[in-house]
């Protein structure tokens, strides 16, 4: 084991610098400046396509099947179109995995020079906290685009490596009709691996091992779990205070990643085999470090090879964020009902999801409240593992129908100066 973390520890390490910072930060006011350039014409490159470029029939079914769903709003067409959508729509954070990039004009040379060494190479990226915000429902044959770039680029203090940097990317997507769908605002930390292992964290971790009778108790909790459905939850019958029935999740194994990949179809750029992971680690070596055998792989093995996630600091493999929001999200659409939409969403991915795993997602209503004659709930969640450590601490705001204002109405109230990228 000592061989194999030597072998590897030092692979593709790379430094946080003033520098790196200053340049990454000048990224963001000529990523902004390009989006609001009229388009270039034309498709795409093959390697910028999202994992759905349409929201195909077996698109919608199997990502929800793959985040472990069974509401059938989300998995059947001919239940979808008799209820108040009137056609099949997508599960809510299916649209992470959509989005066909918006042709932008190339960079300037000065833009290209100012903005030089502002990727912070080989510094470890970790994904913090997505805030979602949803404005119409994703319907089957929707095809989306997605305008995107920095928003934001900060030094700060980390428990698990000294300093990090916050690094804050924004999404906006738009449907085939041009209108606004929803947006994104991402937090990834960026961290120096040998700073995290110098500092130890994780080091008394141990992987969870189940009885017979802890399973009988998961087992029960799946089956408590209750799905609203058809059944209107109406505005005025929720009260500040209310509990939601929780979702269980886990125990978390490498076969959990793979099942949500295959829903997501997520083909990010460093999920390549073969020639393309040849043709894309000949320009991002540091990508692709090697592995103790010789022969390079992907970063993107922290989630499910445990030499790789040592190498990062941690014990062993984890979840990927997504994940966890996909879950939150699957506690709230459960509890909402048919004809509630959820309206925003703010995930953490806190103290991460390890092999082994349970994490139980619960959730109280915090609020209630009328604003444009939109009905909202605001619901404060937890994501406890069997440690009692919330992985998960995230706000969701919903709306309902209401016996006095009648259904929700879609597309929902945009917020002014919601995103640079609008």
């Amino acid at each position: 084991m000592a061989e194999e973390f030597e072998e590897l520890k030092d692979s593709a390490e790379g430094a946080i610098t003033r520098e790196g910072l200053a340049a990454l930060q000048k990224r963001i006011e000529i990523s902004i400046k390009i989006a609001h350039e009229p388009p270039l014409p034309g498709k795409p490159d093959l390697e910028d396509m999202p994992g759905h470029e349409f929201a195909s029939r077996d698109g919608i079914r199997n990502y929800a099947e793959g985040l472990g769903d069974r509401n059938i709003l989300y998995r059947d067409a001919d239940y979808a179109v008799k209820t108040r959508w009137k056609g099949f729509i997508a599960h809510p954070t299916m649209m992470l995995y959509m989005g066909v990039p918006i042709l932008s004009r190339p960079l300037t040379r000065e833009e290209r020079e100012a903005g030089k060494g502002g990727g912070l190479p080989g510094v470890h990226s970790i994904y913090a906290n997505e805030e979602i915000e949803w404005f119409q429902p994703i319907y089957e044959g929707d095809r989306l685009t997605v305008k995107a770039g920095l928003a934001k680029a900060e030094l700060k203090a980390s428990d698990t490596a000294g300093e990090s940097v916050h690094q804050t990317t924004e999404r906006v997507f738009r449907n085939q009709r041009g209108e606004l769908v929803g947006l994104t605002r991402s937090l990834a930390i960026r961290y120096v691996r040998s700073k995290a292992r110098e500092r130890g964290k994780h080091r008394e971790f141990q992987i969870q091992k189940y009885t017979p009778e802890d399973m009988k108790r998961i087992d029960a909790d799946y089956e408590k779990e209750e799905i609203r459905g058809a059944k209107p939850r109406y505005w005025e019958d929720v009260f500040v205070g209310d509990e939601l029935t929780p979702v269980v999740k886990g125990p978390w194994c490498v076969t959990c990643f793979i099942v949500f990949h295959e829903g997501t179809g997520h083909r990010g750029p460093f999920h390549r085999a073969h020639s393309l992971a040849y043709e894309y680690r000949k320009h991002h070596p540091q990508a692709f470090p090697y592995n103790q055998y010789g022969f390079p792989d992907t970063v993107m093995r922290v989630h499910w090879d445990p030499a790789m996630a040592r190498v990062t600091g941690l014990p062993t493999t984890y979840d990927a964020g997504v994940e966890r929001i996909a879950w939150v999200s699957h506690l709230v659409t459960n509890w909402m009902g048919d004809d509630g939409f959820l309206r925003k969403l703010s995930v953490n991915m806190r103290n991460f999801v390890f092999t082994g795993d349970t994490v139980w997602l619960t959730g109280k209503v915090a609020d209630k409240y009328v604003k444009n004659n939109e009905h909202f709930v605001e619901i404060e969640i937890r994501g406890a593992n069997q440690r009692g450590e919330d992985t998960a601490p995230s706000r969701a705001w919903v709306l309902l129908p209401s016996r006095a204002g009648g259904p929700v109405k879609v597309p929902t109230k945009v917020p002014k100066n919601v995103s640079p990228y609008v």
